[in-house]
């Protein structure tokens, strides 16, 4: 079931069982863009009933949020260059790119702990989607974060445009930018000058 965000921009939602990511569908004049296929029936069906050209964006290569991609039709397809070492092909995001189609779609890397090669998508400079990029990862038995990759997500996050994000998995879809830079922030501060990186038990 598609769930509104805006008149131009809807999403699937993430499901536990199984484990499938929050799927972002951007109307666009051209093309209908897809943020992440996720993997469950529900999300293949809904993007099967989509009648226009797709462009396909991946946030990372976890099976959650790409297991559908074989089942999907698309004309075009984004990746990170860590995604595309697992899927072979696409066109690899190692920079900045912005594309007008009746909306504004930017393109750009995102440093995270989370997966290495994340990428988000950032509509009419209001709306951000950011997959899993803002999670930490588990190291040794321990969740936690690269202090270096986190420090970088905040400055990046500082610098766009978007109010909201889109943060895949959470109960409330669209967060403010200012409460994931808050909570960021709130991570970063633990860290330890001895550890390169910051331990969130």
């Amino acid at each position: 079931m598609l769930r509104k965000i805006t008149d131009s921009i809807y999403y699937i939602n993430a499901t536990e069982s199984p484990l499938s990511a929050d799927v972002g569908i951007v109307e666009g004049k051209e093309y209908c863009w897809i943020y992440d296929v996720g993997c469950s029936e529900e999300a293949c069906q809904a993007l099967a009933g989509i009648k226009k050209d797709k462009a396909v964006v991946l946030s990372h290569f976890h099976p959650d949020h790409i297991g559908n991609l074989s089942r999907v039709s698309c004309s075009k397809l984004y990746c990170g260059d860590n995604t595309y070492k697992y899927i072979h092909t696409g066109e690899i995001v190692d920079r900045n790119i912005v594309m007008e189609d009746g909306v504004s779609i930017h393109l750009f890397k995102i440093p995270s702990s989370h997966a290495k090669g994340s990428i988000g998508m950032e509509v009419n400079g209001e709306y951000a989607f950011w997959g899993d990029a803002a999670y930490c990862t588990t190291k040794s038995g321990k969740r936690v974060y690269n202090a270096q990759l986190l420090l970088e997500q905040i400055r990046l996050l500082e610098g766009l445009s978007a109010k909201y994000i889109l943060l895949s998995h959470e109960e409330e879809f669209v967060t403010e930018k200012d409460k994931l830079l808050e909570m960021l922030y709130s991570r970063y501060v633990k860290r330890d000058a001895k550890s390169p990186f910051i331990d969130v038990e």
